[in-house]
């Protein structure tokens, strides 16, 4: 994945800096309203502030924002009025602060930093208002090299892409744009609760976009390869029992695709994905995903950010999808997966992995997000070759209800044979 590493200050629950370690499985763990959908959601907000169509640098208009303003995206812990994220890339790190100039009702990004690595080279951009003419003042800066001021600089941008600066600034200003755009391109997300395939679909042309509710999914599963469709049966029969199948149907004049599972391996009984469990059609556009980003057909980064990809499907299931994330990964070293999460039959499935030694600890990263009067706090959690915590800092008591209400009920019978 291009970026590595996201920092997040002064926003929603996150009111001191967190930082999250970006790996090629990336999951978020947490108790509920400790902070990890926000954390998720703000690259799916990154993701819509660069893709061309924002008219300011955070896209108030990105799903995951939910019709807030830029004021409720605020930590509600502090009075700062700034948003202040930092990107880590291969080659450099970025800081953005994001202000809101109520007078003008415009949002402008105050202070932009970057530091490259290989040469040890950083800039700082600071608005200035009153360093241009006054048409030009939310497009004006002072540039600082090494703390010291150059000049006045006239930059706009497109959202949060640099679109247009000088020549000087270019070595800085044109690889993030760079980068930032390869990553929305890249990026796709998915809701929890996402559109189920109908009977049948009259065939389109692949959409370029998957939508946060999964429509584009059965455009792309039209045109898939035929083995791009067995993985999924594979995945489906080795989960659930059930085999997967694509068949050509004609509807009036219209050549189509009708997507049906068969229980019991069974080719002559077919149901529509529609008449199924909900679990069976929501978790169709999870491993759909995952598996055209396998097979290298879903862009040449692809981000995958899934929340709580488990939700509707049985325990027993969740496992199958650890399997499935360590085979994307394997098998295409360019794809990034993060997910949210409750399920410590995913964790265990993972580990497992690692134990095994299919997947690598380095490729996995665990994180914490844990609720404080000051607001969440993040804690990364680690592997070792033996898939145990390399800090021992996994926090003891979150999967131990089980047996204690398995106690309470052993204790309650011995009171009541008494």
């Amino acid at each position: 994945m291009s970026i590595k590493c996201l920092d997040l200050e002064n926003y929603k629950a996150f009111a001191r800096r967190a930082e999250f370690k970006i790996r090629p499985i990336t999951l978020f763990y947490g108790y509920n309203s400790a902070g990890k959908s926000a954390a998720l959601r703000f690259l799916k907000i990154l993701a819509d502030s660069t893709d061309g169509t924002s008219f300011a640098p955070i896209n108030l208009g990105s799903d995951a924002i939910r019709g807030s303003n830029f004021q409720s995206i605020l930590s509600k812990y502090n009075s700062s009025q700034r948003l202040e994220f930092g990107l880590a890339f291969e080659h450099f790190e970025v800081n953005f602060t994001v202000f809101e100039v109520r007078e003008k009702n415009s949002q402008i990004i105050q202070r932009l930093e970057i530091n490259a690595f290989e040469n040890s080279k950083s800039i700082v951009l600071d608005w200035n208002p009153y360093g241009l003419p006054l048409e030009n003042a939310l497009s004006s800066y002072a540039f600082f090299d090494d703390q010291e001021k150059i000049f006045d600089e006239e930059i706009t941008f497109d959202g949060l892409v640099p679109l247009k600066y000088s020549e000087r600034l270019a070595p800085f200003l044109a690889p993030l744009a760079h980068e930032l755009r390869k990553f929305s391109r890249n990026f796709v997300s998915l809701a929890p609760d996402c559109t189920v395939p109908g009977r049948f679909h009259t065939e389109t042309t692949p959409a370029r976009k998957i939508s946060y509710r999964g429509d584009g999914v059965v455009s792309r599963l039209q045109s898939a390869d035929d083995d791009v469709i067995a993985d999924i049966s594979n995945w489906y029969q080795k989960a659930t029992g059930y085999l997967f199948v694509r068949s050509e149907i004609t509807i009036g004049n219209q050549s189509g695709h009708r997507f049906t599972l068969h229980p019991n391996a069974d080719l002559n009984i077919d149901v529509d994905i529609i008449d199924t469990g909900e679990g069976m059609g929501q978790v169709l556009p999870v491993v759909s995903l995952l598996t055209l980003a396998q097979h290298n057909v879903l862009g040449s980064n692809p981000v995958i950010s899934l929340e709580h990809p488990e939700l509707h499907i049985h325990p027993d299931a969740h496992a199958h999808l650890a399997d499935l994330f360590c085979r994307v990964i394997s098998e295409n070293e360019n794809c990034s997966i993060l997910v949210e999460t409750h399920s410590e039959n995913l964790l265990l499935g993972l580990q497992l992995a690692v134990a095994r030694g299919e997947v690598s600890p380095n490729d996995i990263a665990i994180h914490w997000v844990r609720g404080t009067e000051m607001g969440a706090v993040v804690e990364v959690i680690e592997l070792d070759e033996g898939a145990r915590p390399i800090k021992d800092n996994w926090p003891i008591d979150v999967y131990r209800k089980n047996s204690k209400i398995a106690r309470e009920i052993f204790e309650t019978r011995k009171k009541i044979e008494r």
